[in-house]
């Protein structure tokens, strides 16, 4: 099976360009489960744990993206993200992260790369 490379492909540098940095300390929320969603994260430095229902499902790194799911389905968060330690995050609001979806190159592949790492790490804690 062929995959497709994502090799050049710098997420960190065009969510910067395209949202706001954000900086949080170590043990800060980012976002509460069932808050509603406007925009998605990329993690530019730093770590960030996501939590379900109180139980770490997976550790976010830099180049990793979160809150991909609300923005797509328009639901309210299903986890809670906090800062594992330090970080600093591009925020990209639903209006920039439909204008990537649909004209930057290989955004759709990243964003599929992403959810399919969030079903795999909830598969696993399940």
């Amino acid at each position: 099976m062929e995959t497709v490379s994502l090799a050049g492909f710098d997420i960190r540098s065009i969510a910067s360009s395209m949202g706001r940095l954000e900086r949080h300390a170590a043990g800060e929320h980012i976002f509460h489960q069932g808050d509603p969603a406007a925009e998605m994260y990329v993690v530019i430095s730093g770590r960030v744990a996501i939590l379900s229902h109180g139980q770490l499902t997976e550790a976010i790194e830099p180049g990793d993206g979160m809150g991909i799911i609300s923005l797509i389905d328009g639901k309210s968060r299903s986890t809670e993200a906090v800062a594992h330690t330090d970080c600093e995050l591009a925020v990209v609001s639903w209006r920039k992260f439909r204008f990537m979806v649909e004209e930057v190159p290989n955004f759709c592949w990243y964003v599929m790369d992403e959810l399919a790492q969030r079903v795999r790490a909830a598969s696993n804690v399940l």
